[in-house]
């Protein structure tokens, strides 16, 4: 019976919440060397696919995945769109959502943005795509440690395939590249483990 105890307490800390396990990745190194967190912000600074202001209210209590992308993508678009669209159907709930960012302002504009999200199928509420200009799309990509820039030739931009898995407190837990199968399934269970 001695060896109870020891058990439950291995079984209770390898059952610890996965959540425990991501590390906070949005932070800056200061002068003196040291981390300090933030937490995203949009400050009202971007419109959705309904010419709707979004604030900061609606990504509150919300666990969420941001991306960077445009519309004519003729690349990487195309299936990191079609794997955002299988997260969105399979993780039903209500404290989840999607947040895409274009990087072509210009040509996306908010019409452009509707249509693009219709044919997704997925609700408004549960997948914003999201449109500013070009100072301020950098300025948050430089929050979410990424960045975007055009091709020469005009035809495409260059930019990542990979998604922001964002926390409760609009706080960066992992980075996934939605090309890959495999880390499309850790996101999953990541992503659950933080609606925990």
């Amino acid at each position: 019976m001695k060896w109870i105890a020891p058990f439950l307490l291995i079984l209770f800390l390898s059952c610890k919440s996965e959540k425990d396990k991501l590390p906070f990745l949005s932070y800056t190194i200061n002068a003196a060397g040291e981390k300090e967190l933030y937490e995203i912000s949009y400050n009202g600074q971007f419109k959705n696919q309904l010419n709707a202001e979004f604030s900061d209210s609606l990504i509150e209590d919300k666990v969420f995945l941001a991306n960077f992308f445009f519309t004519r993508c003729p690349s990487i678009c195309p299936p990191m769109r079609q794997q955002l669209i299988g997260i969105a159907n399979e993780i039903d709930d209500e404290d989840f959502m999607i947040l895409s960012h274009t990087i072509d302002p210009e040509h996306d504009v908010s019409e452009v943005l509707k249509d693009y999200a219709g044919a997704t199928g997925i609700p408004t509420e549960k997948w914003q795509f999201l449109t500013a200009s070009e100072s301020i799309t950098k300025n948050m990509a430089e929050q979410y440690k990424t960045n975007f820039k055009p091709n020469e030739d005009g035809t495409d931009f260059y930019h990542s395939s990979y998604v922001a898995l964002m926390d409760k407190d609009a706080m960066i837990r992992g980075f996934y590249d939605l090309l890959k199968p495999k880390e499309v399934e850790l996101l999953k269970i990541d992503i659950e483990s933080l609606l925990d």
